[in-house]
């Protein structure tokens, strides 16, 4: 048994031992020898005590128990079979496990997971923990799996694996684990020998390339064998090349001819299908090239030549331009990125793919392209963009401001539940008409909750809106209120249902009160309904809201609705919606309420006026511009530039810088309906060319050369910059942005690492395409910024197989390991056995607690043995037991005396003459007669009996003597 202690420095306090002694012995007061030297002693004794209870003594007890930690790789290099074995390999060990010996688990690939902590329990039930696959991180389950160890007894790991780490470095664990005195064990798990395999190792495209210019992709296939295969070559997700070859054992390298025929971004991706293969994580690989040339533009326009004015003055500015209707945009950033700049042609927001308003953004913010929006019927505020991703990316919001107090409009929308409001498409309904119902497509209920969604969406938020659902009563689903969250607005339509009969006037006639009673400059009704009511009822009564200024447009939802709905709308002063295809009642709903609104376009003949100084107009006049016929209604956002405005203080030209990208807003439109005299203007080729311009990011940095390259799991970006004259350029400031195949951004700022080069790395994880955003500056000038490809291939995981006993023998040896040759000999006590420590700084402390109060009682209290006679009376007196006793002795004396007394009488009366003897006369009577005597009731006190007193009384005085002198 041996002592310890786990803060040693605390030892340091026993100097405090001899000072306590000195201090004693130069006091001038000292009690009695014995004293003295006894409260020393103690005083030493207790500090002692507190010393080596402060320093956490342990005493170290020999245990012979073992804890096993099992390791067990659950990568995807492991066949399912070996890892089933492994599994049964451990089961095995547990239930064989020693009693007192303990067992744990860890379960680990890229990360490593805890499935059982050190127990005795002999059971193992099936595995649950579920680590991430897609690589082996050996190092980090042995750093888990030393922590689980407890600190008492033998300790061995057994790693179960095929020793295929591609993360980490196992060997300084290894290490680690060697001076702890932790034995590491194996296990050599791993697929069979001879499977067949093929991979792509790599695909090699060369960084950057002129357009026309022909150049090799270089595939480079590994195979374990021969095999017969096809390999696949496609450009920008397009199949372009396919061969089939003939693999041979070992390395296979294939050249693929391509011509550089497009500009920007080239994505390739090869892929390889052989006959015979394992794995199909690892069947291709990507590349980037860059092909450069005149700048490329791509066109979106919503309608067939609405763009053509557009694209003429731009090729003839030479730019590359290319025409896509809105919903063949690209929606992932690296086909985006193959273009410098996107134009929207009044393209409303819903003919936009799903996702590309999110792309876009991204596209300009981390990218650093050009976006321009014209406008049109369709566009901006018209076209729904408010609360949009896309209005976030533009330098003007939707929401069109009034000057005014009161809000813009109040809008009533009355949604017809009636049955016929089901799935019923049916004829139309006018009086006098037969028809026919059918139960197809989608309930005519559910298009109106998604038209009341869609107008709601074109609303400003001091603007009124309420919704009215009637049957044969009406019902407000929402009351007249301004404009709320849309979660509040969905909530309350949603329990609108098609049921009951049709009466057309009871909800406009309650829409009509509502409008009465609420202030706004513009009150408005739309109603949606099939028209199944008689014809006639509703004229008077919206010939009665036009006159106070309420006026009524009509959806007619599907071609079964009455004919007359078109003269009630009419009457009522609004616009009539005959929806044919019931699908386009949103859109419907949608442009009435922009129409309404009556901000979001505004037609009328107007001159630009120049608002401030821009790029843009650099060389034209700004106060001799064509005149326009109308133009998009939009308010400017905080940071942007204004060149040109309206009369009415609207913005018409609008740029901004939005992240790194630059968009800029021309909310007239370039087809001709409102700028007639701009598309035939002499310096409209010159005012598109520039205005494109400004947004196309900036060119390279001249003497910048950059790439991006994989190291491990980590993105390496370098640049390296240079002077005309070749000498570096230093202290620049240089930023780089990552942007993932899920659009996430990293941004890291490369650090300068030597003259003129400087260089960043960036966790990376997810296979995968990115792009690689870098900037050049200098103080606050910026120098430029190029856009870099990164391909991310597949988990190094999937690229060898097979069992590496090299690293499983040299980290078994570093620890004084082996291989596992049985499951049981994993609890073998051949191992030297750690001290169990046993702390017992809690027991000093209650020792000291007892002895205090005795050491103070030494010092302080004074005693002589007058005080302890005073003592032993005063405990007489509190516990007379003995003195009672006494007592009841003497009484039993006393009373034995008495009856030897009366005895005595007895026999002297006896012995006394009977009357008549020789000493009497007879016959003489006597001169004194004897009178009768009665017994005494106490004996007479005879001489024995008086010296039986003496006696009694002796005994008592000696015995008061010896209690005196006890």
């Amino acid at each position: 048994m041996n002592i310890s202690f786990v803060y040693p420095r605390a030892l340091l306090l026993l100097l405090l031992v001899p000072l306590s002694v000195g201090l004693a012995l130069l006091g001038r007061q000292r009690p009695t020898r014995a004293r003295f030297w006894g409260g020393l002693a103690l005083r030493v004794c207790l500090l002692l005590l507190i010393v080596l209870a402060l320093a956490g003594i342990q005493l170290r007890l020999k245990a012979d128990t073992l804890t096993a930690v099992f390791v067990l790789d659950a990568s995807d290099s492991l066949p399912t079979k070996e890892q089933a074995r492994g599994e049964a390999i451990v089961r095995q060990a547990v239930e064989a496990m020693p009693s007192g010996d303990k067992a744990s688990v860890v379960v680990f690939g890229q990360d490593a997971l805890v499935e059982r902590m050190a127990s005795e329990e002999p059971v193992l039930p099936a595995l649950t923990s579920v680590p991430v696959t897609a690589r082996t991180d050996v190092a980090g389950a042995l750093q888990l799996a030393l922590a689980l160890f407890p600190d008492e007894g033998a300790k061995r790991m057994v790693l179960l694996s095929d020793g295929r780490e591609n993360l980490g470095h196992a060997l300084d664990q290894a290490e680690l684990a060697a001076a702890h005195g932790i034995e590491l064990a194996f296990v050599p798990l791993g697929g069979p020998e001879g499977e067949i395999e093929v991979l792509v190792e790599a695909l090699d495209a060369p960084a950057d390339v002129r357009q026309g210019q022909s150049f090799d992709l270089t595939v480079v296939v590994h195979s374990t064998a021969k095999a017969d295969a096809t390999l696949r070559i496609l450009s920008d997700g397009q199949l372009f090349h396919s061969q089939e070859v003939r693999l041979q054992a070992g390395v296979n390298r294939f050249l693929v001819p391509v011509e550089a025929a497009d500009t920007g971004f080239r994505r390739f991706r090869a892929q390889i299908v052989p006959d015979v293969d394992t794995r199909l994580q690892n069947n291709e690989a990507s590349a980037f090239t860059v092909v450069h040339g005149p700048p490329r533009v791509l066109l979106v326009e919503a309608q067939p030549g609405e763009g053509d004015n557009l694209a003429q003055a731009l090729a003839a500015a030479e730019m590359d331009v290319r025409s896509l209707p809105p919903g063949e945009l690209p929606t992932t950033l690296p086909e985006m990125a193959a273009y410098d700049a996107i134009l929207l042609v009044n393209v409303p927001a819903t003919a936009l793919p799903s996702g590309a308003m999110e792309s876009l953004e991204v596209y300009v913010r981390d990218l650093g392209k050009g976006l321009l929006a014209t406008g049109g019927e369709d566009a901006f505020g018209a076209g729904g963009y408010l609360r949009t991703p896309l209005e976030k990316t533009l330098p003007v919001d939707m929401d069109v401001r009034t000057k005014e107090q009161s809000p813009n409009l109040a809008l009533v929308l009355a949604v017809d539940k009636s049955g016929s409001m089901g799935r019923c498409h049916c004829d139309n309904p006018d009086l006098n008409q037969t028809y026919v119902r059918q139960e197809v497509g989608q309930p005519k209920v559910d298009i109106a909750k998604e038209a009341v969604m869609r107008a709601a969406g074109a609303l400003g938020h001091q603007d009124y809106i309420g919704v009215v659902a009637f049957d044969e009563a009406a019902h407000w689903a929402l009351e007249m209120q301004q404009l709320m969250d849309f979660v509040t607005l969905e909530q309350s339509i949603g329990s609108i249902r098609a049921e009951g009969q049709t009466n057309l006037r009871s909800g406009v006639e309650v829409a009509y009160t509502a409008l009465q009673a609420t202030e706004a400059r513009l009150k408005h009704v739309i109603l949606m309904t099939d028209g199944w009511v008689h014809e006639g009822e509703l004229t008077g009564l919206a010939r009665e809201m036009q006159e106070q200024g309420i006026t009524l447009s009509i959806v007619a939802a599907g071609g079964g609705s009455a004919e007359y709905l078109a003269e009630l709308a009419q009457s009522g002063g609004g616009r009539y919606y005959p929806a044919v295809d019931i699908l386009r009642v949103p859109d419907l709903f949608l442009k009435e309420t922009v129409k309404a609104v009556g901000q979001y376009i505004v037609e009328e003949p107007f001159y630009p006026l120049p608002s401030a100084p821009s790029p843009v107009l650099r060389g034209i006049d700004a106060t001799a511009l064509p005149l326009l016929l109308g133009y998009n209604g939009t308010t400017p956002k905080g940071t942007a530039r204004v060149a040109l405005s309206t009369p009415r203080g609207d913005p018409l030209l609008a740029t901004w810088q939005y992240g790194l990208g630059r968009a800029a807003v021309w909310t007239s439109d370039l087809k001709g309906q409102w700028a007639t005299d701009w598309v035939v203007w002499d310096g409209f080729a010159h005012f598109v060319a520039q205005l494109v311009g400004w947004t196309l990011p900036a060119p390279q940095v001249e003497g910048v050369t950059a790439q991006a390259t994989m190291e491990d799991d980590q993105a390496a970006i370098r640049v390296e910059a240079l002077d005309k004259a070749g000498r570096p350029r230093n202290f620049l400031d240089v930023t780089a942005t990552l942007i993932g195949p899920d659009l996430q951004t990293t941004e890291v700022t490369l650090a300068q690492v030597a003259a003129g080069r400087y260089e960043a790395l960036a966790q990376i994880s997810q296979p995968g395409t990115y792009l690689v955003q870098y900037v050049v500056s200098e103080g606050e000038d910026a120098l430029g910024q190029q856009t870099l490809g990164l391909v991310v291939p597949y988990s190094p995981e999937y690229k060898t197989s097979g069992t590496n006993r090299s690293l499983l023998s040299e980290l078994a040896r570093l620890t004084g390991g082996g291989e596992l040759s049985e499951p049981m000999a994993a609890f073998l006590h051949n191992l030297p056995a750690a001290d169990r420590a046993r702390e017992i700084w809690g027991t000093l402390l209650l020792v000291v607690a007892l002895l205090f109060p005795l050491d103070v009682a030494v010092r302080r209290v004074m005693l002589g043995p007058r005080d302890f006679r005073k003592a032993a009376i005063w405990l007489r007196e509190r516990f007379p037991a003995r003195h009672k006793k006494a007592t009841r002795q003497e009484t039993a004396l006393g009373q034995l005396f008495q009856a030897r007394d009366r005895v005595r009488v007895r026999r002297a009366r006896q012995e006394s003459p009977p009357p008549g003897s020789p000493g009497m006369s007879h016959g003489e009577p006597s001169p004194n007669p004897p009178e009768p005597q009665a017994e005494p009731a106490e004996p007479v006190a005879t001489p024995s009996a008086l010296a039986g007193d003496d006696a009694l009384s002796r005994l008592r005085k000696a015995k008061r003597r010896a209690q005196r002198k006890g």
